[in-house]
């Protein structure tokens, strides 16, 4: 995902070391990143205090439903690459917590 937050959407390392670390500069984005946490701790059954908290910080439901949906398409893939343990075909990166 660093590769491709570098060279695909050509984030800025600093930014790309705040999302391994679940976070965002941009307050907008942050809460984005909050809520799919969220999704993911409590498998999709988020409280109603998670759900304002996104769409106060200007998210519609159309868009809480893409951040669902991305959980679930990164879910996805993470449970088959853990299955098959395909080759890596991407440079290795240091773990978050050692960022």
């Amino acid at each position: 995902h660093s590769f491709t937050a570098e060279h695909m959407a050509k984030l800025p390392a600093d930014e790309i070391i705040l999302a391994r670390k679940g976070h965002a500069s941009d307050p907008k984005r942050d809460a984005a990143l909050q809520f799919a946490r969220k999704v993911i701790e409590t498998r999709g059954q988020v409280s109603d205090t998670d759900l304002k908290a996104v769409r106060d910080a200007g998210y519609t439901d159309a868009n809480v439903m893409e951040i669902v949906a991305l959980v679930a398409m990164y879910s996805l893939t993470n449970f088959f690459n853990n299955v098959f343990d395909p080759e890596k075909d991407f440079p290795a990166v240091m773990p978050a917590g050692s960022i």
